[in-house]
């Protein structure tokens, strides 16, 4: 006599049908995850620069970069403030860029003696970062009331894409282009205008001034 294993009517046993339903659902599961993955990936990309955003402005936007701490400072770190913003390799020779620098750490200091609010965006467009001490000691060794920022290589381009800003060699140099302007923004994130690079401390201001004015006075 033949012995049959119990199964169902199609002769399936019952815990080899439980097995296989449960390979089905494991399945879907990780479907579901790799559909929502490639949404992110989509929407987002890989390249961190795809995260920018102008919010409406000519000039300027969103953006994400990193203190000297390691701690991450957005676009949102700003608001209620005048916002100056300047792109510039530490590796520059001093006698080149760092007198920018410090006319723009002495014009944060008259502006504060007169009320306004306005901080510094100092961006490092050596992207690598290796070595952050380099970066705080060129910059604050000479203005100290700037802390300087740096950010990913994709997020650094894309930056300067959004504030206009070149973001190549200098000829011949194994440093970036400093920015030929300094970009203002309002407190309340809108593009104000520019002032071309001077080392001036006084003709800073007065443009720094100058655009603070008209902005008022567009918002009249």
């Amino acid at each position: 006599m033949t012995v049959q294993q119990a199964g169902d009517k199609n002769g399936l046993d019952p815990k080899k049908k439980v097995r296989r339903a449960g390979w089905v659902v494991l399945g879907l599961i990780l479907l579901a995850g790799l559909l929502g993955y490639g949404g992110y990936y989509l929407s987002t990309g890989t390249n961190e620069g795809a995260r920018v955003h102008t919010q409406g402005n000519a000039v300027g936007g969103s953006f994400r970069v990193f203190s000297l701490g390691g701690g991450m400072v957005t676009e949102g770190d700003f608001q209620g403030s005048w916002t100056v913003v300047w792109f510039v390799d530490p590796r520059c020779p001093p006698e080149r860029c760092q007198p920018p620098l410090k006319a723009l750490d002495q014009t944060l200091v008259t502006m504060k003696q007169k009320g306004r609010k306005t901080l510094p965006l100092v961006v490092s467009l050596d992207a690598r970062a290796e070595d952050p001490d380099t970066l705080k000691d060129y910059v604050m060794g000479v203005a100290p009331h700037i802390f300087p920022v740096f950010a990913t290589p994709n997020m650094t381009q894309a930056m300067t894409r959004l504030f206009h800003a070149p973001y190549a060699l200098e000829p011949g140099q194994t440093y970036y282009q400093p920015a030929p302007s300094f970009v203002v923004m309002s407190p309340e994130g809108h593009y104000a205008g520019m002032i071309p690079v001077t080392d001036d401390t006084t003709v800073l201001t007065a443009g720094l001034e100058q655009l603070m004015a008209r902005s008022g006075q567009n918002r009249e």
